[in-house]
């Protein structure tokens, strides 16, 4: 998982996944909002250190699903 190509794709899908939870001005004090920032956290070093996975970035998906509810 580590070849160039996957970790911009995943880096790519992150970037899409941020994109929409700005725009969307979830409010902030909502539980799925404290979730979106531990799994956005994991993710974002993740994505530093090269060791993205598809598994941590539908994490981020998955909460900002629950932010749509």
């Amino acid at each position: 998982m580590n070849d160039t190509i996957t970790q911009t794709r995943l880096s790519m899908r992150l970037d899409a996944y941020l994109k929409e939870y700005t725009e969307k001005n979830f409010r902030k004090d909502t539980l799925a909002n404290a979730d979106w920032n531990t799994v956005w956290h994991v993710a974002d070093v993740a994505r530093a250190h090269n060791t993205l996975t598809p598994e941590r970035v539908d994490d981020v998906r998955i909460v900002l699903r629950k932010l749509e509810m």
